[in-house]
């Protein structure tokens, strides 16, 4: 189970923080490193660590492990997005998502109830998994003249760990600012989000945003990519905003809006500084190196232009801290320490959850007349072969969440449909003609011949 971390503060003198360490050091450290009453004998204890290197590697690890970590921790869980985050995992490194659809109702019938006695009748259950994909490191070195300028002072302990804290943190804030924008972009730039064309009118506008968010906590299965039958009530709901789209509202209209009083709504808001641009440059590197995250394109940001606001429900937000971790090793050669900020996530999207996207008027989010999927793999055995589909992913605002469909046909043949891209041709069958829905609309694939088939060919979906 995850679990969050209580907001700490560091609260303690630099004369504090040096006594607490020789505490808890070795003996050798203690002998060596007198305890202190006065700020006047802190740089005694500095003249210590200068001449003995391996006490002043005990003093930085205590103070890194001890002190600046609970710093990093605090701070990581209890930041702009802590209501977001779910956590944090301390085993494992895949979530399982479960839904359990709600049962279906049948009528009462006595002569049935022979029939029905024993009759097993399965729960629609469904599960994503989430899984860690985020997995980075922040160096830091601390040169020798760093630690000795911090027995120069009454602040100078204190300003050391600012410095070591400093340095990553602000980089592992602004990274997870990224990540929760980057899963906003490319859900909403592939249709992952049901979207809402609002009037260019800010009256009206908010008329709409107050009728979806009204309508949310009613059971529906329009609102989310998996279309399952749920619902977000009012104190589940958060609403991230375009920050120029925003200025145009006073505060009271928008909480009105949503019909939330202003503290519940300015708590529930989350200003997002602006929807088309993001930080490609940021994590260069990590593209380059790794497949943990994908450039965000230009097509993508060209459909972000339209979009003013995003109303969802907060489980829609799958994200968890896996690892918060300092590690160190000192440089003899260079007189230094070099530490190393180890940070990895779980960074994902719910499918179950409700999502809405508010758009300009004029953006298109119409279906499309065609869809296009590939054919992933082709597994042939004697007694049938499995073919498995995957969708070719434009960027586009309009809904994308398909299911394949088991119809009349297939089921007379002996084809068996899997609703997210497998279907299993017996033998006895030639031929399997795909039908998927997209948003409630049927659309017909092409004929496919399970003898010619080929991985990697095109096929194409007609709305019917």
């Amino acid at each position: 189970m995850p679990n969050r971390i209580a907001v700490s503060t560091l609260n303690a003198s630099t004369l504090d923080i040096i006594n607490t360490i020789r505490a808890n050091a070795s003996r050798e450290y203690q002998e060596l490193v007198p305890e202190i009453d006065s700020v006047t004998d802190i740089p005694r204890v500095g003249e210590v660590l200068r001449g003995y290197p391996a006490m002043a590697n005990q003093f930085l690890n205590a103070l890194v492990n001890r002190i600046a970590l609970v710093r990093v921790r605090s701070a990581v869980f209890n930041n702009a997005y802590s209501m977001l985050k779910k956590g944090y995992l301390e085993f494992g490194e895949t979530v399982e998502e479960v839904f359990v659809g709600i049962v279906n109702a049948v009528e009462y019938d006595a002569e049935k109830a022979e029939a029905r006695e024993f009759r097993r009748t399965i729960p629609d259950v469904r599960a994503a998994f989430h899984i860690m994909n985020w997995r980075v490191m922040y160096p830091v070195t601390i040169q020798n003249v760093d630690l000795e300028r911090a027995f120069l002072s009454a602040a100078g302990v204190q300003d050391l760990i600012a410095k070591i804290v400093d340095s990553v943190y602000t980089a592992a804030e602004y990274d997870e600012f990224l990540l929760f924008k980057y899963l906003l972009i490319k859900a909403i730039s592939h249709g992952k989000m049901h979207p809402v064309s609002i009037s260019g009118d800010e009256k009206n506008a908010a008329i709409q945003f107050r009728a979806l968010s009204n309508v949310l906590p009613f059971m529906s299965s329009m609102y989310n990519e998996a279309g399952v039958r749920t619902t977000t009530p009012k104190a589940d709901q958060y609403i991230f905003m375009d920050a120029e789209y925003n200025a145009k509202y006073d505060v009271n209209v928008l909480a009105s809006a949503f019909n939330m009083d202003k503290a519940d709504f300015m708590g529930r808001l989350i200003l997002v500084d602006r929807f088309d641009t993001f930080d490609n440059e940021r994590f260069k590197v990590i593209r380059d190196n790794s497949d943990m995250v994908e450039e965000v394109t230009p097509q993508e940001l060209a459909l972000m232009k339209n979009v003013k606001a995003v109303l969802l429900d907060e489980n829609w937000f799958q994200v968890y801290d896996n690892v918060n971790t300092f590690t160190e090793k000192y440089v003899a050669s260079g007189l230094y320490w070099n530490y190393f900020y180890h940070v990895w996530k779980t960074v994902s999207h719910s499918p179950f959850s409700n999502a809405v996207v508010f758009v300009d008027e004029g953006a298109s989010v119409a279906l499309p007349g065609t869809v296009k999927f590939t054919i992933e793999g082709i597994s042939k055995s004697d007694n049938a072969t499995v073919i498995t589909f995957a969708p070719e992913d434009p960027a586009s605002l309009s809904p994308s969440a398909y299911q394949f469909v088991q119809d009349g046909e297939a089921t007379t043949n002996g084809i068996a449909v899997h609703r997210y891209g497998a279907i299993i041709v017996p033998s006895t069958a030639e031929n399997v003609t795909p039908v998927i829905t997209v948003d409630g609309t049927t659309y017909n694939g092409t004929e496919v011949n399970v003898a010619t088939a080929n991985a990697g060919t095109s096929i194409t979906f007609t709305k019917a």
